[in-house]
């Protein structure tokens, strides 16, 4: 972590420029609290990554000087335009000398900052983020405090903390955000800064909250679509444009994402943020982040029924971009109990994926769990592309046999690298114990270790 030291009316503050995250599972909307395998590097980063002002026990005793002093920009925050991290500020440090033209906070103190934009066009500046618990007003202004306001906003509506503005700015022209805080002693907040993107209605955004678990695949293409989010896990350099799906979570536990296909035509990132508990969209918050990594591999991220969440489809490099297929599901780890909810062959199916390199040795098998959803069971295997590589029945005897037939089993060797697909269903005599449940056990290794999978259709 790099700091830099800032004396101002005699305050020393100490600004690290990294990215806070909360990550997916926080059981409020500004405390971390990670669940399962993502809690380690999701706290670590944020250990981290803090941007922030610490005060010194003398600076302290001295917050009516700096209460009465006149208004100067505490720090120059152009290097957080378009990045995964934010600028975290202290009503304490500030003062009461600029009165913003919007808001009904009074005589609040304000804290300013500077920025020089590198581009012509719109700007989109928020205290929307996790971190932020008390009203805020932003203001923005040409050149100094004391310039001409192009854009004041208000806390944005009742039980969501912070304020959101877009304006417009020219590039290589300096600006000051003015942020007043409704809580002079203990206020806090979190400045994010961006071009207007994906969470801002620009480019490609759809919400798949309908389509999760009925085995469709998400398709986009990314270079019709803006650059405005960045995940902690891209490069500096990285400015590749990105898509976003949306969706609220039918139940708790592990999804899995996974950009792990052929018509995926580029190399990929996945990030994910989480709404707030309260409903509060943190779309454009880095501090909301609970999940980054490589598209090709899994993404694993923990999630609770009901909350929405933001899947990011980004490359990895400013030429990273164009189309991709993203196969989104409930993680699942072989062996992997589940249920068909019916006996139906043509009309009932789950669906699993699982990624296997070429050459890699490949045995999958469906088992009954017990006799009274026991079933004629089948299984297909399709390779990357989806053309079928096998349809497996009877080929090994089941723990809790059906009338009349046994369970199916494959081995092969795969001539493919990438995402392969299950599909779990019964016969075409539909013999079933139960016709409204048919429990089943699911296995997959390869090369002789079990399999991590995504149940992407869940009938």
């Amino acid at each position: 972590m790099r700091h830099k030291l800032i004396c101002v009316s005699g305050f020393v503050l100490t600004l690290a420029f990294t990215a806070a995250l909360v990550g997916c599972g926080s059981d409020d909307d500004g405390g971390a609290s990670c669940v399962g395998a993502a809690c380690g590097a999701a706290g670590s980063a944020q250990d981290a990554a803090t941007q922030d002002v610490a005060v010194s026990d003398a600076a302290q005793s001295d917050s009516v000087v700096a209460n009465e002093a006149a208004c100067a920009p505490l720090a120059d925050v152009t290097d957080l335009i378009d990045d995964a991290k934010l600028f975290f500020g202290y009503s304490v440090l500030g003062t009461s000398s600029v009165q913003p033209g919007c808001g009904d906070l009074g005589q609040a103190r304000e804290v300013a900052v500077s920025l020089t934009p590198s581009f012509t066009g719109n700007l989109v500046l928020s205290t929307q983020h996790p971190s932020t618990r008390v009203d805020t007003v932003l203001e923005v202004r040409e050149a100094s405090c004391d310039g001409t306001a192009i854009g004041c906003s208000g806390t944005s509506a009742a039980g969501v903390h912070g304020s959101r503005l877009s304006v417009p700015v020219v590039s290589g022209k300096q600006y000051v955000a003015i942020v007043e805080t409704a809580d002079d002693d203990g206020g806090i907040f979190a400045l994010g800064l961006h071009r207007p993107g994906v969470c801002d209605g620009e480019g490609v955004s759809a919400d798949v909250t309908d389509k999760l678990l009925t085995g469709v695949r998400f398709e986009a293409d990314t270079s019709a679509s803006s650059s405005s989010v960045r995940g902690s896990c891209a490069t500096a350099a990285d400015d590749a444009p990105e898509a976003r799906w949306s969706f609220a979570a039918p139940r708790d536990g592990a999804m899995v994402a996974t950009t792990s296909h052929p018509k995926t035509g580029y190399t990929s990132l996945l990030h994910v943020r989480e709404t707030g508990v309260s409903g509060a969209s943190y779309c454009d918050s880095p501090e909301a982040e609970c999940g980054c990594g490589a598209g090709a591999a899994f993404l694993r991220f923990d999630v609770f029924a009901g909350r929405v969440y933001d899947l990011f489809v980004d490359g990895d490099g400013a030429s990273a971009k164009g189309a991709a297929t993203v196969t989104l599901g409930y993680a699942a780890t072989s062996p992997a109990t589940a249920a068909l909810q019916g006996c139906s062959h043509a009309s009932i199916q789950d669906q699993f994926g699982f990624l296997v390199q070429s050459g890699q040795s490949v045995v999958v098998k469906v088992d009954t769990v017990d006799a009274a959803t026991a079933a004629d069971l089948r299984l297909r295997i399709r390779h990357p592309d989806g053309t079928e590589l096998f349809e497996a029945d009877d080929e090994v005897s089941c723990t809790y046999p059906p009338p009349k037939y046994s369970c199916p089993e494959h081995s092969f060797t795969a001539t493919a690298t990438g995402l392969h697909t299950l599909e779990v269903y019964v016969g075409t005599s539909e013999a079933c114990a139960d016709h409204g449940l048919v429990g089943y056990k699911l296995t997959a290794t390869v090369d002789g270790q079990a399999s991590e999978l995504v149940h992407f259709k869940d009938q």
